[in-house]
C-alpha cells in the first residue's frame, strides 16, 4: 500500500529535489507502521528563531485507522530536519 503524501511549505520554496526527498523518506514509514492512510509534511523557514540552527522546521503528521502521530524537528539544513 502506498502512502498518500501531502507536502506544503511556508517561507520556503518546495523544489523537485525536496519533494522527491520527502516522498522517499515518508514512503519508508509504511514498513514500521502498517495501516497509514496519509502523511502531511509541513516545511518552514522561520526567520525569527533565536538560533540559526533552529530556522529550518519539518513537521510530519501521519494518520491511520485509529491513530494520529505528529513530529517536529528543527535544524540548520532542511534535509537534516526532514531526516
Amino acid at each position: 500500500m502506498t502512502v498518500e503524501v501531502e507536502i506544503s511549505g511556508r517561507n520556503l520554496d518546495i523544489t523537485d529535489r525536496i519533494n522527491d526527498y520527502v516522498t522517499k523518506k515518508v514512503s519508508k514509514i509504511d514498513r514500521f507502521l502498517p495501516g497509514i492512510e496519509e502523511a502531511r509534511v509541513d516545511l518552514a523557514y522561520i526567520k525569527s528563531a533565536r538560533s540559526a540552527s533552529d530556522r529550518q522546521v519539518a513537521q510530519i503528521t501521519v494518520r491511520g485507522k485509529g491513530f494520529i502521530l505528529r513530529s517536529e524537528e528543527r535544524a540548520e539544513d532542511i534535509f537534516a530536519a526532514i531526516d
